[in-house]
């Protein structure tokens, strides 16, 4: 598995963590993790996370994170694919890091991590789902921050 990390939006220099964020990410994905397959983080500004909320699931409103999981082809090119995409806003990330009581770095993981949760089959349209996916962002941003 191969995590690419695009920053399509003007965020400081001190928060592109690629490395930080490929990791994450993958611990996210454990489970496909041996797959031959790629996913995209891409931070963007809320204009385009509002353009793609509206285009693509006709939502007219600014979020915080939307991930697209690409089905399989049909047959193997003997390169990788493309397994999902999670578009992060930063602007979203820094209004509301503090509300959470997080860095914006950590919020920032915290939505590419939950971006990654919903490519591996996890959802959050329950309470206690939403609850158990917060714990394991959480639970994967802290192993990542303290190695």
């Amino acid at each position: 598995m191969k995590i690419n990390i695009f920053y399509q939006t003007d965020i400081p220099r001190y928060l592109h963590r690629t490395q930080l964020f490929g990791a994450a990410c993958l611990k996210a994905l454990k489970h496909f993790a041996r797959e031959k397959a790629e996913v995209n983080i891409v931070f963007v500004d809320e204009k385009e996370i509002l353009r793609v909320n509206k285009t693509y699931l006709n939502h007219h409103y600014v979020t915080d994170v939307i991930s697209f999981n690409h089905k399989r082809p049909p047959f193997d090119l003997g390169e990788p694919w493309a397994f999902g995409d999670v578009y992060v806003c930063y602007q979203v990330a820094r209004k509301n890091a503090s509300k959470f009581k997080h860095t914006i770095l950590q919020e920032m993981m915290m939505y590419a991590v939950h971006g990654c949760l919903h490519l591996s089959g996890m959802d959050d349209h329950a309470p206690q789902d939403r609850a158990e996916m917060d714990r394991q962002a959480e639970k994967i941003i802290k192993s990542v921050l303290t190695k």
